[in-house]
């Protein structure tokens, strides 16, 4: 075994002591759980957004579709600067785009302005899940990495819980501008209390291994593709996390008043099943799943094919659902976008500890690609199938998403168990 190797394993097994490893874990979750408010928010505010910017859906999704082409983009940076500038400075810096972009989109009554809101909310989102998760890898054992990845997700479960009944109420109780500008002041105070907390390793460990820091970045990410672990976590968050993004972020609301016939406030309560269905399959993966690779790749496997025979039912179902099945759907792609925090856990056994930050980033994108995907291609086919009623027109929006997560289940299967080995 390598010096650096050694080092990197020492790093690994060394923790501070567990108060001051949970409270920093702890606000970087708090701004994860933050970030996923705000990416959430334009779901549950599509109906009002239609009206307030005179959209299409075509043009909703566009502002979707930029938010999380701005996220996707980006990720790959934020793995690199969470490995090299440290999580303090990426994560506060992120907070505050957040808290712009919320203000940018709480005043703009344009397109144009609220394009600019959601750009800035795509931007600091970006930098919220790969730093945090660095803090993860450098607070707490190997071991238990697994855990604390998986508890991450279910943290942002909880913020999307904050942006369905909570963010319906104060829609229609305090109106748009109240409403997303206090969001705005709120998460610019955590920003303030990001910066004075979170601290980018615990102190007393030393130097970080020197190939952290010379390191080239093209060698970085040619070692983390490499491995076939960071290729079937790829997969994995490619199909779990971007169905959930599907339904949660745009197109959940206008498809349950406008195909189910849901009035608004229901439709915030059904979308909360999905995100408490979320917050459980992420505990489930972090109490029983996570850092067991055997398990986890079958687990993960096994809730794609569930996840692609629920999207198969929605597609075929004649006529609108029945309010207990479209519960128990949406139980099942959330419960699926919570297992889909297992693909980091892979990613990070795949590669040595001081690429972290890169492997998770190029697992994040996985989800966010199709993610992107699915948004733009369900509104260019509603926009195309306008003339049919909206229940059998959503059906023909939603096949793209069948096919597109029969793929990723694919690449998960071409991707399956081989030994696992950590680059050098």
């Amino acid at each position: 075994m390598s010096v650096g190797v050694a080092g990197e394993q020492q790093v690994a097994r060394a923790i501070a002591p567990q108060r001051g490893a949970w409270l920093v874990w702890g606000v970087g979750a708090a701004c994860y759980f933050v970030a996923l408010f705000h990416r959430a928010s334009l779901g549950v505010a599509a109906p009002d957004a239609l009206v307030r910017f005179s959209a299409g859906p075509g043009v909703l999704a566009l502002f979707s579709a930029l938010q999380l082409g701005v996220y996707l983009v980006l990720q790959v940076p934020s793995g690199l600067l969470a490995d090299r500038l440290g999580p303090r400075r990426v994560i506060t810096g992120g907070v505050l785009a957040l808290a712009i972009g919320s203000a940018v989109f709480a005043v703009s009554g344009s397109v144009l302005g609220g394009v600019t809101g959601r750009v800035f909310i795509g931007i600091g989102d970006a930098f919220m899940f790969t730093n945090v998760l660095r803090l993860a890898a450098q607070w707490f054992p190997a071991d238990r990495y697994g855990r604390v990845a998986a508890l991450t997700g279910l943290v942002g479960g909880l913020g999307q819980v904050l942006s369905t009944v909570p963010l319906t109420a104060a829609l229609h109780g305090l109106g748009w501008v109240p409403t997303f500008l206090g969001a705005a002041g709120l998460t610019a105070v955590l920003a303030v209390v990001a910066g004075a907390v979170i601290r980018n390793r615990p102190a007393g460990l030393g130097p970080e291994v020197p190939s952290e820091v010379g390191e080239r970045i093209s060698r970085t990410l040619r070692l983390v593709v490499a491995q076939r672990g960071t290729k079937q976590s790829f997969w994995v968050h490619f199909v779990l996390l971007s169905q959930f993004l599907a339904i949660t972020t745009l197109w959940g609301a206008p498809w349950l008043t406008g195909a189910q016939g849901v009035a608004s406030a229901a439709a915030g309560e059904l979308l909360l099943v999905a995100a408490i269905g979320f917050i459980v399959g992420s505990l489930v993966a972090s109490q029983w799943i996570a850092g067991r690779p055997r398990r986890r790749e079958r687990y993960t496997l096994g809730m794609s094919v569930l996840v692609v025979l629920t999207w198969l039912l929605v597609v075929a179902w004649p006529g609108a659902m029945s309010v207990p099945v479209l519960v128990v759907v949406l139980a099942v792609l959330g419960f699926g976008g919570g297992a889909a925090m297992l693909a980091f856990d892979g990613a990070r056994e795949a590669n040595a500890v001081h690429r972290s930050g890169a492997a998770s980033g190029v697992v994040n994108m996985g989800g966010f690609l199709a993610g992107v995907v699915i948004q733009l291609v369900v509104g260019l086919v509603l926009e195309a199938v306008s003339a049919l009623p909206a229940v059998v027109a959503y059906r023909w929006a939603f096949v793209p998403v069948v096919v597109l997560l029969a793929v990723g289940t694919a690449g998960q299967w071409v991707c399956r168990t081989r030994p696992v080995e950590v680059s050098r």
